[in-house]
């Protein structure tokens, strides 16, 4: 089993498997983000709805064998990924320093034949003595950006140490798959601790959450937990929407703007309030009310009737006598988008694109089949009978001029206690990636040896992360620089070593 699990092709297929679930819980309506496209979804779809709803696609980010499927991978990649040290030939010392003085000599050429199997080497003749030459060096390769470590000094015979830059790189892969581990703890504590529930509020009204939560901060409940308080029941929280504005592109239907004036309480306990726009939530001690969404729906305050130079307001579900006339007339529902399904009145949606009215008429005890009115289209009418099918009727004396309607606001509501750890985990990959990709790691190690009282021999040996044709000019320099600090007077000899393929 650990096998399979440190396996990289089995965490590319959770990858793969997790990234395809994630596209199926876009695409299909979750209930606790659009309840009313789940409800219709399930509505048309019954066959389907069963098979769905059995392995919870409509909750699938709350869903056990999903949130089993992230804990499994975020096992798969400490044990595939960060389980060993990662490999790294470029951080192999020379050979270790031989204790025993007599065999000096067959240490020196251990440490000559380990540079010359470096990808790049360098070889001249130093004018200075051995001691200068050392201080020399270390302090060149420090000023070119290198952590310089010692190997071994032997004063008046032989010194080697080796210079490192950008040492992070080797660790980027690493930082940034610690990173993916910690989103998926992130999105585990999420799926476990958080939810997301969409409150559809009229304006002037409430609702009630379905999900409850404690109001109380962090910092409260530690104390709480500390001091040994007991931990108070959690109270049913209303959503009021006191006002909702929008506003219009001129000439459209199409909203510029939608906002609520919302309250949360919490019995006669105020949580919190703010005036919420898109993108600008109310935030009640980390949950979140956002402004999602608003319609209409039946509900309005007065309709306009104009009956030639008249007007006369009709408040909903309230008999109006029509002056002058025997008449009553009363009207009782709103569609925002009329449209006619299966010969019935219907809404195409809940915009205010195409609104139309019911009335109706009667005269004493005798009442008319219902009349319904659009607003945009004030020459077209239906009359409706007792099973509800619609014909159409000719244009009536009157005309619909005005709707006051009373719209809803649908406030998403979000808990997301994982989400700081996501954005943690976030960064780390990021910063891991650009370790990775933009932190070219060398490599430089250093051997003097005396050649006399003021003349000493340097080999360089070099390796870099990347292709040694990106690290050659800069190799170059650096040997050349250093030449130059060591006053050396040779000709300059630069070697590589060609690329041997093993079959």
């Amino acid at each position: 089993m650990t096998r399979i699990l440190r396996s990289i092709r089995f965490n590319i297929f959770l990858g793969a498997l997790i990234a395809f679930f994630s596209a199926v819980g876009t695409i299909l309506p979750q209930i606790g983000q659009e309840p009313e496209r789940a409800n219709a979804f399930m509505q048309a779809h019954p066959l389907w709805t069963k098979f769905l709803s059995f392995f919870g696609l409509f909750d699938l980010y709350h869903s056990w064998w999903f949130m089993g499927i992230l804990a499994l991978m975020a096992v798969d990649i400490v044990l595939c990924k960060l389980w060993n040290k990662p490999p790294d030939a470029g951080i192999v010392a020379l050979p270790p320093e031989l204790t025993n003085e007599e065999d000096l000599e067959t240490h020196l050429d251990k440490k000559e034949a380990a540079l010359k199997l470096k990808p790049f080497q360098a070889f001249f003749t130093s004018k200075m003595g051995l001691d200068d030459a050392w201080k020399t060096a270390r302090g060149h390769l420090k000023r070119e950006g290198y952590a310089v470590k010692e190997e071994f000094f032997l004063p008046g015979t032989a010194g080697a140490f080796v210079g490192t830059r950008h040492r992070i790189q080797r660790w980027g892969s690493y930082f940034a798959h610690i990173g993916l581990v910690v989103i998926l703890v992130g999105a585990l504590i999420r799926s476990l601790f958080g939810f997301v529930e969409m409150v559809p509020v009229l304006e002037g009204g409430s609702r009630r959450m379905q999900r409850l939560f404690d109001p109380r901060s962090f910092s409260e409940r530690v104390r709480e937990l500390f001091w040994g308080h007991p931990w108070t029941m959690k109270e049913p929280v209303d959503v009021y929407v006191d006002k909702f504005t929008i506003e219009y592109y001129p000439g459209t239907m199409n909203p510029k703007l939608f906002a609520s004036d919302a309250r949360v309480m919490s019995g006669d306990q105020l949580l919190g309030q703010k005036v919420i726009r898109v993108n600008h939530p109310l935030d009640v001690n980390g949950v979140r009310f956002y402004q999602a969404s608003w319609g209409a729906g039946g509900m309005f305050r007065s309709v306009t009737l104009k009956l030639g130079k008249e007007t006369l307001q009709l408040p909903q579900r309230t008999p109006v006598k029509i002056p002058g006339t025997p008449f009553t007339v009363e009207a009782d529902m709103m569609l925002p988008n009329f449209t006619v399904t299966d010969g019935q009145a219907d809404t195409a949606s809940l915009d205010l694109k195409n609104p139309a009215v019911r009335l109706m008429f009667s005269v004493g005890p005798h009442k008319t089949s219902p009349l319904w009115l659009l607003k945009n289209y004030p020459d077209i009418c239906f009359t409706e009978d007792a099973q509800g099918q619609l014909t159409h009727a000719p244009a009536p004396p009157f005309q619909l001029a005005a709707i006051d309607p009373i719209l809803f606001s649908g406030i998403q509501v979000a808990y997301d206690p994982g989400f700081p750890i996501v954005v943690l985990g976030a960064l780390m990959w990021l910063l891991g990636m650009i370790a990775l990709f933009y932190m070219h790691r060398r490599r430089v190690w250093i051997l003097l040896e005396s050649a006399g009282e003021n003349s000493c021999r340097a080999s360089l040996g070099a390796w870099s992360s990347r292709g040694t044709r990106e690290y050659e000019a800069e190799f170059g320099a650096l040997a050349k620089s250093l030449r130059s600090e060591l006053k050396s007077e040779d000709n300059f000899q630069m070697t590589e070593n060609p690329i041997v393929e093993v079959s």
